[in-house]
């Protein structure tokens, strides 16, 4: 079964203004793909750029997408390690746009297999659980809108920090006096903390049963990671300094996460 052509759109959706450590976002820049074969399965996939932390943006998206695209055509849809390899081996980087890819290509794989993707990737159960993640605003903001998801069903809540350590601390109280204790709050903090204020802020915030702490520092200061990992009473959890399998491999050997 091989790749005809894919399909390429841009969607900018309107939210409200999300915040985190690095920088506010009002419109979700994603980019959507359908990549059809000569079967006529049809294989769907989405991303959506966040320069600030990537270093993509839906612009660079879609013309990366419109080389992948003419690099798949007339190839294999069911060959998936082979096209996902040339997806890297034709550009550094970029995981924004080849996650895209690589969704559609399971997707394809699943639809011929007959099987929902779950499935089809071995897994057992059809439903998990997620959280709903809060931009950062004022404590008081943060804690009314915790309020209104729990009202609404949420059974884990993400914080997003990073701005100042001891007012992070102060977020997190209010939110968890506002959800009470059987709520699950883990947090990330994209980046946003030096050293000594990820030191300050975790220390600060073992009483409220944080689940973990995802990527406290820049990625460049993955060096302390192991050392703030020894102090920390909230686990520690990498996000922008893994972009691959070798990253994460190269995180664990050093037990910095």
């Amino acid at each position: 079964m091989n790749i005809t052509y894919t399909d390429i759109w841009k969607l900018s959706i309107p939210m409200h203004p999300f915040t985190i450590a690095t920088g506010t976002m009002q419109y979700a820049q994603n980019i959507f793909i359908r990549i059809h074969t000569d079967e006529e399965l049809i294989g769907v996939g989405e991303c959506s750029a966040f320069p600030m932390i990537v270093g993509e943006t839906q612009g660079t998206c879609f013309e990366m997408a419109r080389d992948f695209a003419a690099l798949w055509k007339g190839k294999s849809a069911l060959e998936l390690e082979a096209r996902l390899q040339e997806l890297h081996d034709f550009t550094a980087f970029n995981s924004t746009i080849k996650s895209a890819f690589d969704m559609a290509l399971y997707d394809i794989a699943a639809k011929k297999a007959e099987q929902p993707l779950y499935a089809f990737l071995g897994g057992t159960v059809k439903q998990m659980e997620t959280d709903l993640t809060i931009g950062i605003d004022s404590p008081e903001n943060m804690a009314a809108t915790a309020t209104d998801f729990v009202q609404r069903g949420v059974s884990i809540i993400k914080i997003k920090l990073g701005y100042n350590a001891q007012q992070d601390i102060e977020r997190v109280k209010n939110i968890r006096n506002a959800v009470g204790s059987k709520i699950k709050l883990r947090i990330d903090a994209n980046q946003g903390w030096s050293y000594d204020d990820a030191v300050t802020a975790l220390t600060g915030m073992a009483d409220y049963n944080i689940q973990f702490c995802e990527q406290p520092m820049r990625y460049w200061n993955d060096d302390l990671l192991p050392s703030l990992r020894k102090i920390s009473p909230i686990p520690i959890m990498a996000d922008e300094s893994v972009y691959d399998h070798h990253d994460a491999i190269r995180l664990i050997k050093k037990n910095a996460c």
